[in-house]
């Protein structure tokens, strides 16, 4: 019976002390940032300015239907606001003293690096935030070349918004196709103040509509995409990886599980494409008499899902693993060398020898930059092909 009393007097001390959420806001008070871009641009009178873009999602039109609307911002969830001013808190300042609401980003999916800011400015951004209390730490940092604020043009083409398009490339379509890598904020700022990595962040830009027989394609005129990578050696972006060479910075840096990367395949004059669904990189670092030797292996298997006029026959699996690992290896290097080329290492090399051995680390850690450019890397790729999409005669019609 006491001990009842007991629970009892400590339920109600409960429900006197356990008055709800300590900063409650109403919803209705708050201007939601959805994606934020920095820009640092020169004002005609030359001084050097701030020039923060930002979607607002509009009360009560997130469910909006699906694709843009050329008829301005009405019809969308989102609306534009730019702002300008001498430090960044100025520049969001300038464009939220126009609204009615409080500025909240804790909705904020994505955060947008135009070209100059990558180049210059990246320490002031990512520190201011990361000292923002309601900054996403897992929103997807990307860099554009040229300006952020182009990207705030775009509508969305398969999305209810640009913010939740994307979101969505980001997060699943970049990484599963391999083109892209989504990259959030507490990853870019952690390779970002590495002693041993650089950073990589998403490419991000807009394109058009394509016109064919005269007539626009169905969709918004203007649309983005996320594809390749914005390459940083320090604090600075100091290049950029395409498509295909994105592809081999996965395979050498991500355990793919769920993969649907393809590779185009050439074989005796005939092409084919190799869809890769698992992949699995390991990279050994070792010191050998102040040289840094790098031997990357990596198991990638799949299917063949497309041939030219290939008869594909369980015998000739062998042959095809072949080709499909020497042109894996051929990326994989070129996206190696392209890296070195930068004098950039964001594939982790450096970090693995500093990982593996602590002692060869301490030698080479006043230059380990310079160590990773002179590093013999050797490259072998083991493909496995577990299906090659038909077997024997292929598909025809009788006549």
């Amino acid at each position: 019976m006491r001990r009842l009393m007991k629970i009892a007097i400590l339920v109600i001390v409960l429900q006197v002390v356990c008055t709800g959420c300590w900063d409650h806001r109403d919803i209705n008070t708050l201007a939601i940032i959805t994606v934020i871009g920095f820009d640092k641009i020169t004002a005609e009178d030359g001084v050097d300015q701030w020039q923060v873009s930002a979607y607002l999602m509009q009360a009560g039109k997130a469910g909006g239907e699906t694709g843009g609307s050329a008829g301005g911002q009405e019809g969308r969830p989102e609306i534009i606001l730019k702002g300008k001013g001498l430090t960044i808190s100025e520049a969001i300042l300038d464009f939220i003293k126009r609204s009615p609401r409080i500025p909240f980003f804790s909705d904020a999916y994505s955060v947008i690096l135009g070209e100059r800011v990558a180049q210059e400015e990246l320490l002031v951004v990512i520190d201011y935030l990361n000292r923002l209390r309601e900054q996403r730490p897992g929103a997807f940092v990307m860099v554009v070349k040229g300006a952020a604020s182009e990207i705030f043009e775009a509508e969305p083409e398969a999305s209810i918004s640009v913010s939740r398009e994307l979101k969505d490339q980001s997060q699943n379509v970049a990484d599963a196709k391999g083109i892209a890598k989504g990259i959030t904020l507490i990853d870019f700022t952690a390779d970002l103040l590495s002693t041993d990595r650089d950073p990589v962040a998403s490419q991000i830009r807009q394109i058009q509509t394509e016109e064919k027989r005269g007539e626009k394609l169905a969709g918004p005129p203007k649309t983005t995409l996320v594809e390749g990578l914005g390459i940083f050696k320090d604090d600075k972006l100091v290049g950029w990886l395409n498509a295909e060479e994105t592809i081999g910075y996965n395979l050498l840096t991500s355990k793919i599980r769920e993969g649907d990367v393809l590779i185009p395949v050439e074989k005796d004059g005939k092409g084919f494409v190799f869809l890769i669904e698992k992949s699995k990189p390991k990279i050994k670092a070792k010191l050998t008499d102040d040289k840094l030797n790098i031997k990357v292996e990596i198991e990638p298997s799949g299917r063949i899902t497309e041939n030219d006029d290939v008869n594909l026959a369980p015998s000739d699996i062998g042959a095809v693993e072949l080709a499909v690992s020497e042109k894996i290896g051929a990326m994989v290097m070129h996206t190696i060398e392209t890296v070195r080329g930068y004098e950039s290492d964001c594939l982790g090399f450096s970090e693995e020898l500093h990982h593996s051995s602590s002692k060869d680390w301490k030698k080479v850690k006043e230059h380990w930059r310079e160590t990773f450019l002179d590093a013999n890397v050797e490259v072998e790729v083991r493909a496995k092909v577990e299906n090659t999409g038909r077997l024997g005669q292929k598909l025809e019609m009788s006549k």
